[in-house]
């Protein structure tokens, strides 16, 4: 196939690692989100995650394989000739990336319409992680890591840890004081942090028995605000990484559309409409550098006589073509 313009072959390869790219990105997103979202739940939740993120995985991984086989492909087709076989291959090709692209969109409208079902699924794992705290150590290791690195504190708010059931209760002349883990403590507080720990030449049995701080000491928002928080901002990421492979896709297409059409226009595809200054219909043909082509009358070929050759004269440059 001849290309159109100079360096079509370049730009074309360009989209298509362009495309192959963007998959990359949506599985390295998948994954960072995958890992913030299962930090949050239990293994029976982290189930769920997985549910509404195999797709996205998939269509990831189909973007990335397709395209990159897809330099290959147009590698060879450069090669060859214009024929309906490759016409159809093209079409194909253009059809199965347009099917992908929709496969996206699919994920993407699966997870938007999921985002209350995972916030239901974190708010009851979370709140179920509260009365197991003190029972359960990956509960605990879950909470206190995840309170300590998000600076939040309870379900929706540092009163979730006021009203556990294994929470003691406050007397009525400490309304001011608030009860929760050390995890939610605000780093810059000293105050906070001196209240687990003994002062000097304090023996550590003489602490109380629960460490009591206020408000201005924690972190007072909840975690699942920031839960959900992330799982919109996943899905802002992922519509505009599936905006920027429907647009490249569809600057394939056109181009693809372009290339063909002067294929057979300038390449003689269909050898449809090519006459001479007569108006008498003309064949292209192909042939090597180190062969020479010949006319050759319509009346010679009737007449026994030896025909007059006449030589063909044709520029002196790749894939030469001439008629007769």
């Amino acid at each position: 196939m001849r290309q159109p313009f100079r360096r079509a072959s370049v730009y074309l390869h360009l989209l298509l690692i362009t495309e192959a790219v963007i998959g990359l990105l949506i599985l390295a997103v998948t994954a960072y989100y995958h890992a913030v979202f299962t930090s949050y739940l239990s293994e029976i939740e982290c189930r769920l995650i997985y549910g509404y993120l195999f797709g996205i995985y998939v269509f990831g991984a189909q973007l990335v394989v397709t395209f990159l086989c897809s330099i290959a492909m147009w590698r060879r087709i450069w090669r060859r000739r214009c024929t309906p076989n490759i016409r159809l291959l093209l079409s194909v090709w253009a059809f199965y990336s347009c099917v992908i692209i929709a496969s996206g969109f699919g994920c993407a409208w699966n997870l938007y319409r999921g985002a209350d079902v995972l916030e239901n699924a974190a708010d009851t794992s979370l709140t179920r992680g509260i009365d197991m705290y003190y029972t359960c150590p990956e509960w605990k290791l879950l909470w206190d890591g995840l309170q300590w690195h998000k600076e939040c504190c309870g379900v929706h708010g540092y009163k979730d840890w006021m009203n556990a059931e294994w929470m003691p209760r406050r007397e009525n002349n400490c309304s001011s004081m608030v009860l929760a883990p050390f995890a939610c403590c605000k780093r810059s507080c000293d105050s906070c942090f001196n209240n687990f720990l003994p002062g000097e030449g304090q023996p550590i049995g003489s602490r109380q028995p629960f460490p009591a701080l206020t408000v201005d000491s924690i972190h007072a928002n909840g975690c699942l605000p920031v839960f959900v928080s992330a799982v919109w901002n996943f899905f802002y990421i992922l519509l505009a990484l599936w905006v920027l492979a429907l647009k490249f896709l569809i600057m394939l297409c056109c181009m693809t559309k372009f290339i063909v059409h002067r294929q057979n226009e300038g390449d003689g595809c269909d050898n449809v409409g090519l006459t001479d200054d007569d108006g008498h219909p003309l064949v292209v043909v192909k042939y090597p550098c180190n062969v020479r082509c010949v006319t050759i009358a319509e009346d010679d070929l009737v007449s026994d006589n030896v025909p007059d050759i006449n030589y063909c004269d044709c520029p002196d440059i790749n894939d030469d073509q001439c008629g007769y």
